[in-house]
């Protein structure tokens, strides 16, 4: 009778143990490709091919939905992949600037978390996160690489294509992190380029035109006007001396890296499909911020511009994803963790207050979707903080609805932007004290109040005050 009944438990553990597995095999794969500094408008599927040329984003896009609505949670690099990596707003994280404060140990990333879940996972490229690569019990990714110095595009293919080809059981979470066009900062300061030179800027009547966006808005903020003031005042972003002139060829530079990243890229996709593993694996492509690139007269990041805060996002999957573009609105902060779990048939954590956008990515005509996104930051420029220069910080919130743009901060006596980007996209005049938006401006500020209290986001509510 005891040999029975140790038989009838073995067997059940193997059972367990194969169902087990057999859910696992069950999941989908998921390969987050990320550039660095790539606004959503930069892609040839997008602006056309006259000025830039990306046919592998724009194959992918082809298969799978582009997000034409997609902002970054804060639009500089630490705050914004913190956020993507742990499912939290920069204000959960209390990440809103380039600082090396590590992240709060309740928070688990996501190569943690689908470990946890069986999954294989792998990071390539630039880092950016605030916790020690060593410490892979709390990243939770098997295997990295090419992280120094943030690592050269054409070093990436390699090894996260050596991984794609492991030999496994188990589905796996493969991360390729990008530096391009990230390399257009060393660029706008006549510095050496990190990933490489990309050739003799081209005489400027030979380079793309320059935004017809370059001026700043009709009644800018204080504050927008003081962030310029010290952009022209530092070294990270000495652009007090450039003309149109300038502005185009940094434009043809800017240009230049995103076609040298897609073409690394191409390298990861091509041997992706080479290992028959595409039709199971869910590919997310987008970037932690994007880059003015002259627009407003701005370099860099950091502001709220469309430049500078709206990215690319791309979701393909095939016979799960409905080829598509769309303009709903997405975090990618807080949407894309969860939207990788939703996929995989895994547990969204209670705590994140985004929301997966497979029900979009299934249905592009989704009528109940979202009202509104909200996008933070602090007035810095890098590592460095504007009250160096003589100018005070300021901290800032975006509402984007579907027709406008409302934007607050926290310092001068004009504060509020409020842009009508169904019929000014380029952001060129600011409506907040128009007195035909005043309806408008009082919902938006309602909407942000709301936002705030429901999510908990004092500085939110800091930032708004009365108003």
């Amino acid at each position: 009778m005891r040999t029975v009944m140790k038989r009838s438990r073995l067997l059940l553990l193997v059972f367990v143990a194969y169902a087990s597995s057999a859910g696992l095999a069950d999941r989908p794969n998921i390969l987050f490709i990320m550039t660095d500094q790539h606004f959503g408008g930069a892609m040839s599927g997008v602006m056309g091919d006259r000025y830039v040329k990306t046919p592998n984003l724009d194959s992918l896009a082809e298969s799978g939905v582009r997000f034409d609505r997609a902002y970054a949670p804060n639009p500089i690099c630490v705050p914004a992949r913190n956020s993507i990596f742990s499912g939290y707003y920069p204000f959960e994280t209390g990440l809103q600037t380039n600082s090396k404060q590590p992240l709060p140990e309740r928070i688990v990333s996501m190569g943690k978390h689908f470990k946890d879940a069986g999954y294989d996972t792998g990071y390539f490229g630039k880092w950016h996160l605030n916790m020690k690569t060593e410490d892979a019990e709390r990243h939770g990714f098997d295997e990295t690489g090419v992280l120094k110095n943030n690592g050269a595009d054409h070093l990436i293919p390699e090894p996260t294509i050596a991984f794609l080809n492991l030999k496994r059981d188990k589905p796996f979470l493969l991360v390729a992190s990008f530096t391009g066009p990230h390399d257009i900062c060393e660029m706008v300061r006549g510095q050496k380029i990190p990933g490489g030179p990309i050739g003799e800027f081209p005489d400027a009547e030979d380079c793309p035109p320059v935004p017809v966006n370059v001026a700043p808005p009709i009644d800018e903020t204080d504050s927008m006007f003081l962030m310029r003031k010290s952009y022209q005042a530092t070294t990270m972003t000495p652009i007090a001396h450039f003309n149109n002139d300038k502005w185009r060829q940094m434009r043809w530079g800017y240009y230049q890296l995103i076609e040298r990243s897609d073409r690394e890229i191409g390298k990861v996709l091509a041997a992706l499909k080479e290992s028959g593993l595409e039709e199971n694996t869910l590919v997310i492509f987008t970037a932690d911020h994007g880059d003015c690139t002259g627009a407003h007269s701005f370099a860099q990041k950091t502001v709220f511009y469309d430049e500078s805060a709206r990215i690319p996002l791309i979701l393909s999957f095939p016979g799960k994803v409905s080829p598509s573009v769309t303009r709903k609105l997405v975090n990618v902060g807080v949407d894309t963790f969860p939207t990788m779990l939703d996929f995989a048939g895994l547990e969204i954590p209670s705590s994140f207050k985004g929301r997966s956008v497979r029900l979009v990515c299934e249905n592009p005509n989704l009528s109940n979707w979202r009202e509104y996104v909200v996008v933070s930051n602090h007035m810095v420029q890098g590592a460095v903080p504007v009250g160096r220069t003589g100018i005070p910080q300021s901290r800032g919130r975006m509402l984007r609805t579907d027709d406008f743009k409302y934007a607050v901060y926290d310092i001068g006596e004009h504060r509020e932007s409020l842009v009508d980007m169904e019929n000014d996209p380029y952001e060129m005049r600011n409506q907040a004290r128009n007195p035909e938006h005043k309806k408008t401006l009082n919902a938006h500020r309602a909407l942000l109040r709301a936002y705030a209290v429901e999510v908990g986001d004092t500085e939110a509510l800091e930032i708004l005050g009365d108003r």
